[in-house]
């Protein structure tokens, strides 16, 4: 068990915590690489902690016994990661040479949102190849059951997206997910970044 000396607190509820940037600095060295992303990116994606707040965590870490992995780690966080299972896709991605080239893309036809998808990759040929990661909360609420066939209906009506769809679990499996999206993005003749900005809607 570690002790740890000085470090700045805040008030939550009737307990005293460590404030979030020396959490995670005392956290981050004992976890995985894919745990450690994965806590960091959530906390972007909350807002409990700002890009000021991760450069604050940097600098704690230099010096902390086993840090020096974590420092390279923290590079590796985003936002735009809604779930531990979006963040464990996208670093497999990541090692299997297909970083994604859109994340929660949104697919737009005729001024008229189609739908959003957590991964993006531009294709060639210039479809694109979208990868949603079926989580099983955010998938499997009644109104999920109802939407998200409709939702990928109209997206593959449009013959210009290709679909893959993925279970959290699928990550433990031989090479992960990164190994069958790189695998796909070969059959369809490999990928190009897409024009504008990675927020920008794609316009089918």
């Amino acid at each position: 068990m570690r002790q740890y000396g000085n470090f700045a607190t805040e008030r939550y509820g009737s307990w005293r915590i460590a404030k979030i940037e020396h959490a995670l600095a005392q956290a981050l060295p004992r976890l995985s690489r894919d745990d450690a992303v994965a806590v960091v990116s959530s906390a972007l994606n909350k807002r409990l902690i700002s890009q000021a707040g991760l450069a604050e965590v940097e600098r704690l870490l230099h010096g902390r016994r086993d840090a020096r992995q974590a420092l390279g780690w923290l590079a590796l966080a985003v936002g735009s990661d809604e779930s531990p299972a979006e963040t464990g896709a996208r670093l497999s991605c990541i090692d299997h040479g297909v970083p994604p080239d859109r994340v929660q893309v949104v697919f737009h036809k005729d001024g008229r949102f189609l739908a959003r998808c957590d991964f993006g990759w531009h294709l060639r040929d210039r479809r694109w190849l979208a990868v949603e990661i079926d989580g099983v909360g955010p998938h499997s609420t009644p109104e999920a059951l109802v939407n998200d066939a409709p939702r990928q209906n109209r997206l593959l009506a449009t013959g210009r997206v290709v679909m893959l769809r993925f279970k959290p679990a699928d990550n433990h499996q031989p090479g992960g997910i990164g190994a069958a999206v790189a695998a796909r993005l070969d059959e369809l003749g490999g990928w190009t970044p897409a024009p504008g900005g990675s927020e920008d809607p794609v316009r089918l």
